[in-house]
């Protein structure tokens, strides 16, 4: 029997279509200060991995606890479309441009019996994930081990930098976690759903935003009456349904040296510096652009640091002039820009880039309850581990956290699990990228490279398997 993931929730760009909703001209701000922070006791997960399970190595570095910081970098220079408040530009620690891309391995030569014993094996939803595994290696980057047992694990383009979508999330996921711990942020702090609005833009998550808000109408948390949520169910929506705007909105009340300062701390010398989704989408055509898009984005990959002004502003712009987000989301509900061909220009190239070897390394530490201290870690895996609501995942698994990404032509996956019965949890990375557009479109709908990622955590056969066709 093949066990399916029980859901479809990634992050993408769409062509723009008619989701739009009418914009709200209000006030917005980040959390109001806290004074003397309430926060909640850490508690075992119910479904913690054993207590028999091997630290992890001495040698790994554990993550200072979060300070304030000042930006070291100068504002950008306001332009006529916006004159408030700067936020600093993304690329105050990290390189926006990636400068490692070239794949590793670009052509597979396995023999018959090594592709035999996987197509035996492998469930036929994830047939097609494999086959183009085959056909297009230096599309893919792979990494999949038992934690502990590294050297056989399979491998595939895994130190090159590649675009992460939605999995760079979890940044700002370690960087929340990080700081409630120390009782910088209170997870119980109101948050409105009208501040949330402010960092919408309506047509660029696939609705995430909007299934996230109607989970909480569904479970009474949200009413006509009742228009606030609370600070900790913003890394929720951010986790479990990909929205944006909860993305953003930790990205910014966080700050954006503090979000590159956690992917230094967590020792992601790939990583590249993730920018505001606002800020991303709106790069990629805008509203107050007259010129091409195309050309626009050419300029930004030739100039990374221009890009990361550029993403800053526009996302401030969006946040705190209510008449620029009204005229912005007026825009995009009347134009069919950005082109799709724009969209992938910009994500293959601009997006946040990280590799498959460091991410693996960033889901066993999470696994294995090594950040900073116990309630950071209890955190991070208490977001991540939301799939064990469902029963296939329950008959498998005692742990299994997961965060996915999707962009136009990308396709992310980053799991960590613990089966049933094991006391060290297998990790898998599987990103793709260059896929033709309709491949990605019917495997955002099927998930059969996610299928295929899966498959490596339940088969206690399937890493070697692949590892002998992928050397």
């Amino acid at each position: 029997m093949q066990h399916r993931l029980l859901f479809i929730l990634l992050l993408g760009i769409g062509l723009l279509a008619g989701c739009q909703q009418t914009p709200a001209a209000s006030s917005v701000g980040l959390v109001p200060p806290v004074v003397a922070p309430e926060l909640f006791t850490a508690v075992p997960l119910p479904t913690s991995p054993p207590a028999s399970a091997t630290p992890l190595p001495a040698t790994l570095t554990p993550i200072p606890s979060p300070t304030p910081v000042t930006p070291t970098a100068v504002p950008p220079t306001p332009t006529p479309y916006y004159t408030g408040p700067l936020s600093p530009a993304c690329g105050q620690l990290l390189p926006i441009l990636p400068d490692h891309t070239t794949p590793q391995t670009a052509t597979l030569t396995p023999n018959a019996a090594a592709l035999t014993s996987v197509q035996n094996r492998i469930p036929q939803t994830a047939v097609a994930a494999w086959e183009y595994i085959l056909a297009h290696p230096e599309n893919v980057g792979l990494a999949a081990y038992r934690v502990g047992n590294e050297a056989n694990g399979v491998y595939l383009n895994a130190d090159v930098q590649m675009p992460l979508a939605s999995v760079v999330k979890l940044l700002p996921l370690v960087a929340y976690a990080e700081a409630v711990s120390v009782g910088e942020l209170n997870p119980a702090a109101p948050v409105s759903v009208e501040a949330l609005d402010a960092y919408f833009l309506p047509g660029y998550d696939l609705r995430a935003h909007n299934r996230a808000l109607t989970e909480l109408r569904e479970n009474g948390q949200l009413s006509d009456e009742l228009t606030q949520l609370r600070l900790d169910d913003v890394p929720r929506m951010m986790v479990r349904y990909s929205s944006n705007a909860a993305a953003d909105y930790l990205h910014l009340l966080l700050g954006q040296e503090r979000i590159e300062a956690t992917a230094v701390s967590l020792g992601l010398s790939r990583q590249t510096a993730p920018c505001t989704w606002l800020g991303q989408f709106m790069a990629m055509g805008n509203h107050t652009r007259s010129g091409s898009d195309a050309t626009a984005v050419q300029g930004f990959m030739r100039d990374g640091a221009a890009y990361g002004r550029e993403a800053s502003q526009l996302a401030d712009a969006y946040i705190n002039d209510p008449a620029f987000r009204a005229a912005e989301r007026a825009w995009h509900q009347q134009t069919r820009r950005p082109t799709v061909e724009t969209q992938r220009l910009f994500s293959h190239a601009l997006n946040a880039h990280g590799s498959p070897q460091e991410y693996a390394a960033l889901m066993a530490r999470i696994a294995q309850n090594g950040l900073s201290n116990p309630e950071s870690s209890f955190l991070a895996r208490k977001y991540l581990e939301w799939p064990m609501v469902f029963a296939d995942n329950q008959e498998l698994f005692s742990n299994l956290g997961y965060k996915n990404g999707s962009l136009p032509g990308i396709l992310t996956t980053a799991y960590y699990a613990y089966p049933k019965g094991e006391v060290m949890p297998i990790v898998v990375i599987l990103f793709f990228h260059d896929l033709p557009q309709s491949t990605y479109r019917q495997w955002r709908d099927t998930l059969t490279h996610d299928e295929f990622a899966r498959w490596l955590l339940y088969d206690p056969a399937a890493i070697a398997a692949v590892r002998a066709v992928i050397r």
